[in-house]
């Protein structure tokens, strides 16, 4: 479609919601009127009673190109994605070979292009020894940096090299803070203990308070910007608030918050349900932790949901505890989690446009992503806020096909997709052909 009309449409903002329609010509917004009702001789798409929200923005997915392709690929992942509302994913950079310069990232920006549905960027991979290979990197999202191990082999446990990349690299970090040292003496600790629940005490939540701390403390002498990955835990999100009582309005600029929907709709009781198919990187926490983060979001200290969307073969999970590797699926079933949610007041719907569309854009400058406004691209979700549905296996598209939600009945769903205008997604299993596009980084 080159030109066409959304109409009768509940459409949403971080600020209101309000019915009109919106025009699309040639991939981008061209007008947006409020209650009003289309009149033209455009084509038009009636969306009477259904909610349009700008596309949602996961900045953190891991769809394994290249290198482990049997857990998922970008043709997989991408449809994953557009049926969860998703219309721009950023992805991690532990692959194999990891992202961690130049080179790799153009083999794997080569292979994308050939398989996206969904728009995309990237995420580079910090070492000990890469600092130069970053700083001449272009195009990228930011830099990861591991502060405790996770999958893959890249890891920045030491001070030294953390503090190097907060002077010097010029980019945002985005930082898995958990303390490696302290995951250690963890491992230590519950040597020889095979239950799955013993992941939360290995990697305890002072390992992830510890890494925050320390990060804090360059971001305060530096000025760098930080953006902390799946946070889980209430002493983090209180070392956050901490700092930012204690500088002005420009240093906490510098800082950004995601959680994940595993942390907030699962905790340490799963564990006895669902094991290993649970075993996360930082680990499911406590009641009291996810209260806090739905705290944190109520308050502001949260400024971004991310699925940290980590998909594993079931053979895999289904190994004894110290092999089974760490990480749930879920750039499907965030939206619909989150929109259930709206139902039970734990938030609002302008709440999800702001935490899964605006702020992802603006915090990583996305040029025309994130928001219903003309001159953007016209990526969009278009939501049945009634529609009720199981979290099945057989309607789920990742490669993994599993979810750690199996079987609860959710009620709000995407059932159209579009990016930059192209209908890419129609409930439940039509999809588009439209290969997705490079984000344009605006710095």
């Amino acid at each position: 479609m080159k030109e066409f009309v959304l109409h009768c449409g509940k459409i949403v903002t971080p600020q209101e919601v309000f019915e009109g329609y919106v025009v699309v010509k040639d991939g981008k917004i061209a007008a947006i009127e409020k209650k009003s009702l289309y009149e033209g001789e455009l084509e038009t798409i009636d969306l009477e009673g259904k909610y349009l929200f700008p596309g949602l923005i996961d900045v953190h997915v891991h769809f394994r190109t290249p290198g482990m392709t049997q857990k998922e690929d970008w043709t997989t992942g991408s449809k994953a994605a557009l049926a969860g509302g998703v219309t721009t994913v950023l992805d991690m950079p532990n692959t194999n070979p990891p992202t961690t310069d130049q080179a790799s990232l153009d083999l794997k920006r080569s292979l994308v292009q050939k398989e996206a549905l969904v728009n995309y960027g990237f995420f580079a991979g910090a070492t000990k020894t890469n600092l130069e290979a970053l700083k001449a990197m272009k195009d990228i999202a930011g830099i990861k940096v591991y502060m405790g191990s996770s999958t893959g082999n890249l890891l920045v446990d030491d001070l030294k090299t953390l503090e190097a990349l907060m002077k010097d690299s010029g980019k945002i970090l985005a930082i898995h803070a958990e303390n490696e040292q302290c995951i250690q003496s963890g491992i230590h600790a519950h040597e020889g203990e095979t239950d799955p629940a013993v992941h939360s005490k290995i990697r305890a939540p002072e390992c992830a308070e510890q890494a925050v701390r320390a990060a804090l403390d360059f971001v305060e002498k530096y000025k760098a910007r930080v953006h902390f990955c799946h946070v889980s835990t209430r002493g983090e999100l209180d070392l956050v608030r901490k700092f930012k009582r204690e500088h002005s309005a420009h240093v906490n600029q510098l800082i950004s918050v995601e959680v994940t929907p595993h942390h907030l709709f699962l905790s340490e009781k799963d564990y006895v349900a669902q094991g290993n198919v649970v075993k996360v990187n930082p680990p499911l926490r406590s009641e009291d932790d996810v209260k806090a983060l739905w705290e944190g979001i109520a308050d502001g200290t949260v400024n971004i949901i991310a699925t940290d969307h980590a998909p594993h073969l079931m053979e895999e999970k289904q190994l004894p505890y110290p092999q089974a590797p760490s990480g749930v699926p879920g750039v499907q079933t965030m939206l619909p989690l989150l929109l259930n949610a709206v139902h039970s007041n734990q938030l609002t719907v302008q709440k999800i446009a702001e935490l899964c569309s605006y702020n992802p854009a603006q915090r990583f400058g996305m040029r025309g992503k994130g928001s219903i406004a003309v001159g953007n691209d016209a990526d969009f979700a278009v939501i049945d806020l009634k529609l009720h549905e199981k979290v099945c296996h057989h309607f789920l598209w990742t490669k993994a096909d599993w979810s750690p939600f199996h079987g609860r009945t959710l009620k709000g769903w995407p059932v159209m997709t579009f990016v930059a205008g192209e209908l890419m997604y129609e409930w439940r299993e039509k999809f588009g052909k439209t290969f997705g596009r490079p984000v344009e980084f605006l710095s």
